[in-house]
């Protein structure tokens, strides 16, 4: 017997493997044109049809619908190559519930090379995608209630950002009111006075746009493009109040040019709202207080720099800031979930978010990938 013929299993052998098979996965077989030639009872328990139903169909009696079809395009292509493919699949059973299948399916081929059927190993994973669903509801509800936290915080400012220039929009319209009643012919003194409330307007608009954006739910979102710099421009205008509270400088860097990204708008001004708001708070009672917002144009990324006056974070701190619950505001002050959450949104979107160790003053890194791969 040669060495080939010693590695062929017994017809036991290959039995109680079968055996086995069949008693672990959900197993199918089909002919090379995609009917199905043999199903195991797992199969049938999970999909609720009988075997009679099933051999002799093909598998889009079970189709959910869930995957577009480029999805069993790239996976037809890849099995009718002789290859195997492997991945996760939403079914649907008989009574209409979906269930999920991690699926391996190998191509079996004749003597010329080419796929005669293919055998399909299925495991059951419904479970754990009801826990990542669920898992994901979570962090979108704790992110929501951090982003509530946090406006009620800036609330105050917000309120202020607004009724300023309203009150100076009131100022301007009765002035505009009373040279009009005065039979004032100064053309000049009325346009300046309406471009100056055009203006105003413009900045309460801002506000509102960036207060109205910031406040929604956007866990869900698609990644879309969006014009990064006005969002930075109108998380500044936002957070403005604050700022001058304290008598804090802004600088700003890099910020006239468009940038357009691909991610969630909502959660990329929550990032930056919680680190301008943790700047301000951080260095309120130095002497020298400014705060520094730049971007950073590279080939396939884009780099936002949030960097204050402070001497930047302690070593033994640097390690502990992004874990949830690590604050070192006084209580009340803070939930110790903001950078914990900023980091979760950044690797969300296949970016980096960390510490500058190499500059003197205290310097928060993003970031993030121009596009979003697609899965």
């Amino acid at each position: 017997m040669d060495f080939s013929e010693a590695l062929k299993p017994s017809s036991s052998e290959f039995e109680a493997q079968k055996f086995a098979l069949d008693r672990a996965s959900i197993v199918a077989i089909t002919d090379r044109k995609g009917f199905i030639t043999y199903v195991n009872q797992k199969f049938c328990e999970i999909s609720q049809y009988s075997q009679n139903e099933l051999i002799g169909n093909i598998h889009s009696l079970i189709n959910s619908s869930y995957h577009s079809s480029e999805f069993f395009k790239v996976m037809w292509k890849t099995i009718a190559a002789g290859k195997v493919w492997k991945g996760e699949i939403c079914n649907k059973a008989k009574d209409g519930s979906l269930y999920w299948v991690d699926t391996t399916i190998v191509p079996y081929l004749d003597e010329n090379g080419v796929p005669n059927k293919y055998v399909a190993i299925r495991n059951d994973i419904t479970d754990k995608k009801l826990a990542e669903k669920q898992l994901a509801l979570e962090r979108a509800r704790v992110i929501q209630s951090e982003k509530m936290a946090s406006l009620g915080l800036l609330a105050s400012g917000i309120a202020h950002e607004i009724g300023n220039p309203l009150g100076a929009l009131r100022g301007r319209l009765e002035m505009l009111e009373m040279l009009l009643n005065g039979n004032e012919t100064n053309i000049e003194r009325m346009l300046e006075a309406i471009k100056i409330s055009i203006g105003l307007t413009d900045r309460i608009n801002r506000i509102i746009k960036a207060l109205r954006a910031y406040s929604r739910d956007g866990s869900k979102d698609p990644y879309m493009p969006f014009e990064l710099t006005s969002l930075i421009l109108d998380i500044l205008e936002l957070t403005a109040e604050k700022s001058r509270k304290r008598n804090i400088e802004i600088r700003k860097k890099g910020l006239e040019k468009e940038l357009i990204i691909e991610a969630r708008e909502t959660e990329i001004g929550q990032v930056l709202v919680n680190l301008l708001s943790n700047a301000y708070d951080a260095i309120a009672n130095l002497e020298e207080k400014w705060v520094e917002v730049s971007i950073e144009n590279q080939d396939d990324f884009i780099e936002i720099y949030v960097m204050d006056s402070g001497k930047g974070i302690d070593e033994e701190l640097t390690n502990k800031i992004f874990d949830p619950f690590f604050t070192t505001k006084e209580v009340g002050k803070g939930t110790g979930l903001g950078l914990s959450i900023c980091k979760t949104i950044i690797e969300s979107h296949k970016g980096d978010f960390y510490i500058d160790k190499e500059v003197a003053n205290t310097k928060f890194v993003i970031r993030l990938p121009k596009r979003q791969k697609k899965p």
